[in-house]
C-alpha cells in the first residue's frame, strides 16, 4: 500500500458502490438539458465518486475534521487523518496507525 494516498483504514471490502456525492446522497442529475438550463456544475452535489459512507476509492471524505469542504479526496478519512498527515508522520507513528487498523 502506497503511504498516503491510500488510507490505511480503507475497508476491505471491495464490493462498495461509488455512486455517491459527497454528502451521501444520490448525485443531482447533469446532462445538456441541465446545462442549458443555466444550472452551474456542483462537484458537491453533481459529483458520484464515493461510497454510501462519504468516502473515495483511497478512503479519504471530501471534508477537513472540521466539517468545511476540502475537495475531492482532500479531506480527512475514517481517522480524522488526511492524506498529508500519514505523508508527514514518522515511521513508528504510521506503523502504529496501520497495526491499530489492521
Amino acid at each position: 500500500m502506497s503511504r498516503g494516498k491510500y488510507s490505511p483504514c480503507l475497508p476491505k471490502n471491495d464490493d462498495r458502490d461509488f455512486t455517491f456525492n459527497c454528502y451521501k446522497q444520490v448525485p443531482a442529475d447533469w446532462n445538456s438539458d441541465v446545462e442549458k438550463a443555466g444550472v452551474v456544475y456542483d462537484e458537491k452535489t453533481m459529483f458520484g465518486i464515493y461510497d454510501s459512507e462519504g468516502f473515495d476509492r483511497y478512503g479519504y471524505s471530501a471534508f477537513n475534521a472540521d466539517g468545511s469542504y476540502a475537495g475531492i479526496g482532500s479531506g480527512v478519512d475514517r481517522l480524522g487523518n488526511t492524506e498529508y498527515d500519514y505523508l508527514t508522520m514518522t515511521d513508528e507513528d504510521f506503523e502504529d496507525v496501520v497495526t491499530m487498523v489492521a
